[in-house]
């Protein structure tokens, strides 16, 4: 999503100067391109973070007033506290406060957040950060501009409303879904011009080319349209999949047996605490009557796996992602979902791109039902056509609102 959105920004303001934030395990191409250089990270910490510091066994309920912190502090943002005033550390060296978060920022000019799922409480700490900056930016009078968004789910009202009251002050949100991300905006009274439903992000970045994918596939003795692609993620934020191991595992087996093809297990996500290749062992490891490959390696570009899975005869997996990759190549996907946060993943991939057969809900599931319901999909021949033809449309509705917006917005800077 950071790629497309540089790459864009590039395409529409040649003489841009984009500083990215440089995340660990980070891998892109962007710092190649002109004008692109590294910001280096950095943690904000609640206002009310060390108020109990002295408290006598204050360490035992640590990690809930953590919380508390950041959604007090959120709360008090944009009123009683200056998103300016906000206390930021270089994560090279945590010990050293190098700044205010106001004097971090005067030295750009506006603030784009390129697109994601973590505008939610379940991410409080990303939460916490992006309501930061655009308080900080919205205080400088600077341009705020979001793109690819979901907006939500939240186990909190407080945390809710923080977001709804910082999102009325940007220049535009772009959302993923016309789903709950929608209905958060209209619930947040945003003005109707300042959000629109745009797609994802990940839609502007390009696979690699078809002859080093075919390069690739054939280093696992793999041809294109003769695997089906799998996903599974297992995370702090999706324990639920965890518990619906045995059924996936056997969901895939009884596809791949059906179509005589083998499975081609591929990652999105590759952070220890999320890794999709330590998941995805886990599933190989259950499967016994089907060939199942893992894409074992760490150093996965995005256009790399875009690539692999355009090239797949059909795909079964959780990760939004590696859906989107698919679906937007015309490949026919089935997204498999549990819990609040993937089912509105899965809700918006089905309403995005307009088919109820695309997710199947993990929860009392019926493994050959399951099965009769993928292997129908996968044979549907129209399907594939119209994905594919959708996709374009979808890339070019994309990039005709990314333009259309940041040359209007970003474009009064040059």
């Amino acid at each position: 999503m950071v790629e497309a959105v540089v790459l864009r920004i590039l395409a529409v303001l040649p003489r841009a100067e984009i500083c990215v934030m440089n995340k660990p395990n980070l891998e892109t191409s962007i710092w190649n391109f002109p004008n692109v250089s590294k910001t280096r990270s950095y943690s904000l910490k609640p206002i009310f973070r060390d108020v109990l510091n002295k408290t006598p066994f204050f360490w035992r309920v640590d990690s809930a007033w953590q919380k508390i912190s950041y959604k007090l502090t959120l709360q008090s943002m944009g009123t009683l506290i200056p998103g300016r005033s906000i206390p930021i550390y270089d994560n090279d060296n945590a010990a050293i406060r190098y700044n205010k978060l106001g004097k971090f920022c005067e030295e750009f000019d506006a603030l784009h957040i390129a697109g994601g799922g973590n505008l939610t409480d379940l991410f409080l700490h990303e939460l916490f950060n992006k309501c930061c900056f655009m308080h900080t930016f919205s205080e400088q009078n600077k341009p705020i501009i979001l793109t690819g968004q979901q907006i939500g789910p939240f186990s909190s009202r407080s945390s809710k409303r923080a977001l709804q009251k910082v999102l009325r002050k940007v220049n535009f949100l772009g959302l993923r879904e016309p789903t709950d991300s929608l209905n958060f905006c209209m619930e947040a009274h945003m003005e109707p011009q300042r959000y629109a439903v745009m797609g994802d992000d990940s839609l502007g970045l390009m696979p690699l080319n078809d002859s080093f994918i075919s390069d690739f596939l054939a280093e696992y003795g793999l041809k294109e349209k003769e695997f089906i692609a799998a996903n599974i993620r297992i995370a702090p934020y999706a324990k639920g999949h965890a518990d619906y191991i045995r059924q996936i595992v056997l969901i895939i087996e009884k596809v791949a047996m059906h179509f005589d093809k083998p499975v081609l297990i591929v990652p999105t996500a590759l952070h220890p605490s999320d890794s999709d290749i330590t998941s995805g062992k886990k599933l190989a490891d259950g499967v016994h009557h089907a060939r199942m490959v893992v894409i074992d390696n760490d150093n996965l570009s995005p256009a790399l796996v875009k690539g692999v899975l355009g090239k797949a005869f059909g795909a079964i997996g959780i990760s939004y992602h590696f859906c989107i990759f698919a679906l937007s190549q015309g490949v026919p996907t089935v997204c498999l979902y549990d819990g609040a946060y993937y089912s509105q993943k899965a809700k918006g991939i089905c309403v995005f791109w307009g088919d109820e057969r695309l997710a199947l809900p993990l929860k009392d599931v019926d493994v050959d039902s399951a099965v009769g319901h993928i292997a129908q999909l996968f044979k549907d021949e129209s399907f594939r056509e119209k994905m594919l033809s959708f996709g374009e449309k979808a890339f070019e509705q994309w990039r005709y609102k990314f333009d259309t917006r940041v040359s209007d917005i970003l474009g009064r800077l040059n």
